[in-house]
């Protein structure tokens, strides 16, 4: 397929795991997409990430903060070109706190493009007046046959290291499961050691930051993911495009949804007598569902219209 050649100069800012998938997704679309780490409150990388943000066509935010006098609402006062926030979780969490407390810029409500990675994420930026679509990103989830579940039941789970991020997450059922359940096997990550009150069962294996996930993935069985609030989670569509089982805080389709210790483990628990009576078989209801709805192609060139929309 010939691409159109395109002259569109797109600057992106924020969660650099998003931030430099994008612009990779949009280069090969022939956009000029370049990730910058995000300078935060520091006046010094704002100044020199000015002469990108002149020449850019779009900037666009994975993430940002919506609070009066924020770096990002002093430049909204000063952009005339289209600005994006791609809201994908915490933030909204932080924008909802601006909100409380009658902080929130009327110019970044209301002249950015709001785009949110999951549609209860558009509900919950009303209040602030945001007027948001669903968009979602595309997700890396693996079109290859999967390979069989392992023979032995392991249990993938998942508490980021640092601590504001964890404020979200159930460490302590995460924690608690692999003491109550000492006939299997546990993953997390990709947290070590040194961050979890100890002690560490023995069942428990902390590898820390994995790169290889697909190797990870063939040795999983079950993901268990526990928030109180989340975005659309990379790491659920994953594991059932792997035709993995998933207990999940949220309700989604071919997902066991359960929430506090008592229902996770009732929810592993059944997973684990199944397996045990060998009817476990690959979630192929669950891999079906991610490979119909979240084509990465199919996502891709979703997002590629609407950037073009903008410059339109």
């Amino acid at each position: 397929m010939t691409l159109p050649v395109r002259r569109g100069r797109i600057v992106i800012l924020g969660l650099p795991y998003f931030g430099q998938m994008l612009a990779g997704l949009l280069t090969e679309r022939a956009w000029k997409a370049r990730y910058f780490a995000h300078p935060g409150r520091n006046p010094v990388g704002w100044l020199r990430l000015l002469p990108a943000l002149a020449r850019a066509d779009i900037v666009y935010l994975v993430a940002s903060r919506v609070d009066r006098g924020s770096p990002q609402d002093i430049f909204m006062h000063l952009r005339r070109k289209p600005v994006v926030i791609h809201w994908v979780g915490t933030d909204v969490l932080i924008a909802l706190e601006a909100h409380e407390k009658q902080d929130v810029s009327v110019r970044l409500v209301e002249n950015a493009t709001h785009w949110c990675d999951a549609p209860w994420l558009v509900d919950e930026l009303r209040p602030l007046g945001v007027r948001s679509e669903h968009v979602a990103l595309p997700i890396p989830v693996s079109k290859a046959e999967p390979p069989p579940l392992p023979a032995r039941l392991r249990v993938l789970m998942y508490l980021p290291v640092d601590a504001f991020d964890r404020e979200v997450f159930d460490m302590e059922t995460l924690l608690r499961l692999p003491r109550e359940f000492p006939d299997l096997d546990f993953t997390l990550v990709p947290s070590t050691a040194d961050t979890l009150p100890g002690p560490i069962p023995p069942n428990l294996e902390l590898p820390g930051w994995v790169t290889d996930m697909d190797a990870l993935y063939s040795r999983t069985s079950v993901l268990v993911r526990l928030v109180s609030h989340d975005g659309m989670p990379f790491m659920v569509m994953e594991a059932l495009s792997r035709g993995r089982y998933v207990i999940y805080t949220y309700p989604l389709p071919h997902v066991t949804h359960a929430a506090g210790y008592e229902a996770v483990a009732s929810a592993l628990g059944d997973l684990a007598a199944r397996h045990a009576a060998g009817k476990l078989p690959l979630n192929e209801a669950g891999r079906e569902y991610v490979l119909e709805n979240f084509d990465r192609e199919t996502l891709a060139a979703n997002l590629d219209r609407r950037v073009s929309a903008l410059l339109d």
